[in-house]
């Protein structure tokens, strides 16, 4: 008789398997074994709250696969306050214990695994360019060789063309991006004339690695000399800021934010989207919130709306929000969406009752 499982980490210490646990939400990033702990017992809200749900990688082996450990990619809906919703985690684990049934033997060699998730509710794909920078992100820390492609790539890097660019595969890139650390001199020298197309896709791998002051300035000015351009290209200024987004440097990041934001002659969706999903963590700064809200405003009610219901269910933001949407220097079309904001909640809070 199956002893009863408590937890997502329940199922993993019963089987005797070693788990690293990942957020996969805003960006890749790992989440520490007491942070998931903390969630999947529901004694924390879940760290990193991502559209109202728990976006979850789980890499994990065992005595038999430590070489090829599997991964699972899982989307956990949210309660209002941010938590686990019991219910779900729950049913969840009830559909794994049902999927690898009571031959506890073959799922701890692993051979069960591989499918367990398939047509769970609760299982999600991540898109290719995530997926690449995952598994380049996994085989990085547990110290494994990358792709064939690696290689490839570094030659490219070395000497950046208009043509050469099109034979890059995403997985290459995503491993230069993980191991950049390895590779600072190269990324530094070809970031600053690589083809927009690969600056684009390094740009985009680059918001998952906490990169340092020297390669988040070379991703600055080429940020800085984009929005000088008399026709801009809005991805190169959308990967150039989600590519900062987790830097070390956080004083040069809000630099960046703060000049770009002044100098936008028109709001693009991408990019506004890119500050918003990626550099949130900034917005608590007063001035910077207060220019991404009037940035936001102008493209309308709506978007406002959905976009600050998202940042409102971070805990750690949300007050820095509320604080910029007092600030008296606000311009009329930030007050318009603001109050359709408010109208809003207080009418679903009246359909609640």
């Amino acid at each position: 008789m199956v002893t009863k499982v408590e937890g997502i980490c329940g199922f993993f210490e019963y089987l005797g398997a070693q788990a690293r646990f990942y957020d996969l939400g805003r960006r890749i990033r790992s989440l520490s074994r007491s942070e998931f702990t903390s969630a999947d017992k529901l004694e924390k809200p879940y760290p990193l709250p991502y559209l109202k749900n728990a976006w979850i990688g789980v890499v994990f082996w065992g005595k038999t696969n430590v070489d090829s450990p599997m991964v699972w990619t899982l989307k956990l809906p949210l309660d209002e306050q941010g938590y686990l919703i019991p219910a779900d985690r729950d049913k969840f684990l009830q559909q794994l214990l049902i999927s690898v049934g009571t031959n506890w033997h073959a799922a701890k060699t692993g051979k069960q695994l591989h499918a367990v998730l398939e047509n769970n509710p609760y299982a999600f794909d991540l898109p290719e360019d995530r997926k690449a920078s995952f598994h380049s992100k996994i085989s990085a820390q547990l110290k494994r060789p990358p792709s064939r492609f690696y290689e490839t790539t570094l030659k490219y890097l070395q000497s950046p063309s208009d043509e050469g660019w099109q034979h890059l595969g995403i997985q290459g890139l995503a491993d230069v991006a993980a191991r950049w650390q390895d590779n600072q001199e190269l990324l530094r020298n070809s970031l600053k004339s690589v083809p927009a197309p690969a600056f684009v896709g390094l740009g985009q791998l680059l918001e998952h690695e906490q990169i340092d002051a020297a390669l988040t300035q070379v991703l600055i000015n080429r940020l800085h000399e984009e929005l000088k351009q008399p026709e801009q290209t809005k991805g190169v200024i959308a990967a150039a800021i989600r590519g900062i987004s987790f830097s070390q440097a956080k004083g040069l990041r809000h630099q960046a934010l703060t000049k770009s934001m002044a100098v936008m002659e028109t709001v693009d969706v991408e990019v506004v989207a890119a500050i918003a999903s990626r550099c949130c963590d900034d917005l608590a700064d007063a001035s910077l919130g207060l220019e991404f809200l009037e940035l936001l405003a102008k493209l309308g009610d709506e978007t406002f709306i959905r976009v600050i219901a998202d940042l409102m269910a971070l805990p750690e933001l949300r007050p820095h929000l509320l604080q910029a949407m007092r600030q008296q220097n606000r311009s009329q079309k930030l007050v318009d969406c603001i109050g359709a904001l408010f109208r809003r909640i207080e009418n679903s809070s009246a359909q609640n009752q």
